[in-house]
């Protein structure tokens, strides 16, 4: 009697169990479609909702699609691509940001059924940037989202979540959520991602476009101040002097965003030039130290991108610009020198022989006489310059007019023996130059 109610109650037992087990959902079970009964409804809503999906008609395709979430959330990851897609359209016909909530809702659910945590937190960052707008709520869960996952994660990032990272900082700068010190770090994170895909496929198309990109959002964020770049780019330029391809990016970021009389973009272009020396960076440190007055160094580099530069029109500039220093020192002989090799690059250099013009006026190479003959053929070089190059008509008339109230007088003339204007004569002295005779008008 004992053994059959014995039997009797572990049958009971065992029928109760299997009516659970037939009860329980996916979700209760997890196994993706659930038991018995709720199997068959969870794959029969499946199918209808699908069909309905994919004939565009997601009003119908939801009505399954919700059990299906509910019920057997673990069935298939296309529960949420399909869900997401849906939800998304209902959105850019509404609206309505409460769907945008749902989103986030599917998103989370997907997560916790097949992990990808991070790269479903850059789904919901995408969809928050795409249909938040400008509402600083959706912004700053956006940028919160990417750059979590940007700090512990960098590896998820492809081009498109690259540029959207700059994207959504620039947008919370605008929007006053966060300061520049974020702008700068998402730029530089942003971008360290998309090199390091470079560096693996230098011709990837989409990562250089994405790179443009990048560069285009930072430099019109606002935060691209020079003081900004300074705090950037300086630990890399002073510990990486050697690495042509980040010096270069900052001499042209720093260019495009008007900061070339910084520090920085001086120290930049040195170690530039001292990585890989060429006539233009040379050329470029001359102009500087001239700007910064370090005369000695502006010659010196003027000199070098001389010795490196090998088109003849642009020595013939690079020449004048030396002359022009010499000058502006005081050095008139070599100021000449320089100018007379810049000429001989180049007949059509007006400039050269206006620098050897005023290279000889005023100089002293004798008695009052001879220092008034050198102004003889410093209007003869005037002459010349303006019948090389027509725009330096007024400047050079200018002078003209007044350099030749110096010439000598008819009768100071006389006592030189010298009575005929036109009559050859030699200039002494350093500037030892064949001119004619001319006198005061008086």
């Amino acid at each position: 009697m004992k053994r059959r109610t014995s039997m009797i109650l572990t049958g009971l037992i065992l029928s109760l169990f299997s009516f659970a087990l037939q009860a329980q959902q996916g979700v209760d079970t997890g196994t993706p479609f659930g038991r018995g009964e709720d199997s068959t409804r969870c794959l029969r809503n499946t199918s209808l909702y699908s069909t309905y999906y994919e004939n565009k008609d997601y009003n119908m395709a939801v009505q399954f699609w919700r059990p299906v979430f509910y019920e057997c959330p673990g069935s298939s990851k296309n529960t949420y691509i399909k869900g997401e897609a849906m939800f998304k359209e209902f959105f850019r016909k509404t609206g309505n940001k409460a769907y945008i909530d749902t989103v986030m809702m599917i998103l989370d659910q997907r997560t916790k059924y097949f992990n990808e945590e991070h790269s479903n937190s850059l789904r919901k960052a995408f969809a928050l940037y795409e249909f938040g707008g400008n509402d600083p709520d959706f912004a700053k869960q956006c940028y919160d989202l990417i750059r979590n996952v940007m700090n512990v994660s960098p590896q998820s990032f492809d081009h498109t979540y690259s540029s959207l990272y700059m994207a959504i900082t620039a947008k919370c700068y605008a929007l006053k959520l966060i300061e520049a010190p974020e702008v700068i770090t998402a730029y530089s994170q942003s971008m360290k991602v998309v090199d390091n895909q470079l560096s693996r496929k230098p011709d990837n198309g989409r990562y250089l476009e994405a790179r443009k990109n990048i560069d285009a959002v930072f430099r019109s964020s606002g935060a691209a101040s020079c003081e900004n770049l300074e705090h950037l780019f300086t630990a890399d330029v002073d510990n990486n002097p050697g690495d042509t391809a980040m010096l270069r990016k900052v001499i042209t970021l720093l260019t495009e965003t008007g900061c070339k009389d910084s520090e920085l973009y001086y120290k930049t272009a040195t170690n530039l030039y001292k990585s890989d020396p060429s006539a233009a960076s040379a050329a470029q440190l001359a102009e500087m130290n001239v700007a910064r007055k370090k005369y000695n160094e502006a010659e010196k580099y003027y000199t070098e991108a001389i010795e490196l530069e090998t088109d003849n029109l642009v020595k013939s500039g690079l020449l004048t610009k030396l002359a022009t220093l010499e000058l502006a020192s005081d050095s008139k002989q070599a100021a000449r020198d320089f100018a007379r090799a810049a000429y001989s690059l180049d007949p059509t250099n007006g400039n050269a022989l206006f620098i050897i013009a005023e290279s000889y006026a005023g100089s002293r190479i004798g008695d009052t006489f001879e220092n008034q003959t050198v102004y003889w053929v410093v209007v003869d070089y005037l002459v010349r310059a303006r019948n090389t190059d027509p725009t330096l008509r007024e400047q050079i008339d200018e002078r003209i007019a007044i350099y030749s109230r110096l010439f000598p007088s008819k009768e100071e003339a006389f006592f030189r023996s010298l009575v005929e204007e036109g009559a050859p004569y030699q200039v002494g002295g350093w500037i030892n130059e064949s001119t004619t005779v001319r006198f005061k008008k008086e």
